[in-house]
């Protein structure tokens, strides 16, 4: 196969700006967590990890790139 035929693989994980249901305070979270991310402010929890992509509890309100 030839180079400029070979495609790369995008990513399916990526960084995500959650806003917080109590509080709505606005934290950057990884999509795969491996533990609980908890708010800064209030302390609800924002994002369970669940083996692979994170069970988000807030609003999503985009990707932080």
């Amino acid at each position: 196969m030839k180079k400029a035929q070979v495609l790369i693989p995008k990513p399916s994980s990526k960084f995500q700006r959650v806003q917080c249901k109590e509080c709505g305070e606005e934290s950057v979270v990884y999509s795969h967590v491996s533990t609980i991310v908890a708010c800064k402010a209030c302390g609800n929890t924002l994002a369970e990890p669940t083996g692979s992509i994170a069970k988000i509890n807030g609003k999503v309100l985009g990707s932080a790139e």
